[in-house]
């Protein structure tokens, strides 16, 4: 008979949870049924819709937890008989109240990111307190990166024996030549990177590393994706005539590997991770990384192997970084062969699925 397992999301819009959960979703093995909760936001509430390895779908509000829509998961897990409960990121955590009202559903927390870098002192003592509290609704965290859980062993809110550690995996992307976007940047030596435009991505800080380098006419930083603060940039940008910067915009998948396939360094600042999906998708092309050295980021870029880490905030450190591989170009092609070995070491989409389905049958089965 198989086993029943629903994933847990107060987003369905674009953001590393709903992207791991469509992983698991399309990769997982015919043991499991899988059952989603999740807000009606594109493009994944309509893609889950659609996929016949969705077996049904409980509607939630976005980045909401309220006492009503509790009770209707509690209702749609017992009527499917759901043996294993996901809930993934800090907003799908308040969701394991769950227990309360059904406490033979075993319980999963995925942090996706231990994120209190802009909570108060204040803030961070009533976090710890919370997260200490939901242990007891919980059965099992599952950290993305090994700097996350040391975190939450750190700070006390969990213990070790709590914790399993499994990294993020994806399949590997593919080159794909677009003859438009090669001959846009056939004299260019790129650096691109993939974001959301908001605080934790920290696209301030690129955009003055940008700046300190628009004297040099070669490099050509490419940014796909968008947010709050994409149109303050570009407007930003204009008003000072930095043109080594190409806003490009939301991309889809396909796109994105185009624009990977012209790439000569991936760059991240980024303030804070917990196992970002683009550099991991950086790294299964084999692309040499410059990166802000925080948690997750530090996991994927090993310092000297794959990549440069710099402090995080220190632009002059990042446009030494990307100065040194520009202008050493066997140590780029050294970076470029091993962050292809990085990823297959570590972040294969089938190590990933087939250590949370063991970990699924390790708690089902008690063990």
């Amino acid at each position: 008979m198989k086993k029943r397992m629903i994933h847990v999301t107060v987003r369905a819009d674009y953001g590393g949870a709903p992207n791991y959960i469509n992983t698991m979703i399309n990769n997982m093995s015919e043991k499991f049924d899988v059952y989603v909760a999740c807000p009606k936001d594109e493009p994944y509430h309509s893609l889950w819709k659609s996929n016949k390895k969705v077996k049904d779908i409980c509607f939630l509000p976005h980045r909401k937890f309220t006492i009503k829509h509790l009770i209707s998961l509690v209702k749609f897990v017992k009527k499917h008989d759901i043996e294993i409960f996901q809930a993934n990121g800090k907003g799908a955590g308040a969701y394991r109240f769950i227990k309360l009202f059904y406490p033979k559903v075993k319980v999963l927390y995925a942090y996706r990111g231990f994120h209190i870098h802009d909570y108060s002192t204040i803030q961070r003592k009533l976090y710890f307190v919370y997260e200490r509290v939901m242990t007891l609704f919980t059965d099992k965290v599952i950290n993305v990166s090994k700097g996350e859980q040391e975190q939450c062993v750190k700070n006390k809110v969990l213990k070790k024996s709590l914790s399993s550690h499994i990294y993020n995996g994806i399949k590997a992307l593919e080159r794909k030549i677009n003859p438009a976007i090669e001959a846009q940047y056939k004299n260019k030596f790129v650096v691109s990177t993939l974001s959301r435009f908001d605080v934790q991505k920290n696209m301030e800080l690129m955009y003055d590393i940008a700046s300190k380098m628009k004297y040099n006419e070669d490099i050509q930083f490419v940014w796909i994706g968008d947010g709050d603060d994409k149109l303050i940039l570009e407007e930003k940008a204009r008003k000072e005539t930095l043109t080594n910067i190409d806003f490009v915009g939301f991309k889809n998948h396909k796109e994105i590997a185009e624009y990977f396939s012209v790439t000569d360094i991936y760059l991240t600042t980024a303030r804070w991770e917990g196992l970002p999906f683009a550099l991991v998708e950086a790294s299964s092309l084999g692309l040499p990384i410059v990166a802000s050295d925080v948690v997750g980021n530090n996991e994927v870029c090993i310092h000297n192997r794959n990549g440069i880490l710099y402090p995080t905030e220190n632009s002059s450190k990042a446009v030494e970084a990307i100065m040194k591989l520009y202008t050493d170009k066997d140590l780029l092609k050294e970076y470029a062969e091993n962050s292809k070995i990085v990823f297959e070491e570590f972040f294969m989409v089938n190590q990933m699925v087939d250590n949370h389905e063991s970990l699924y049958e390790q708690i089902i089965d008690g063990l």
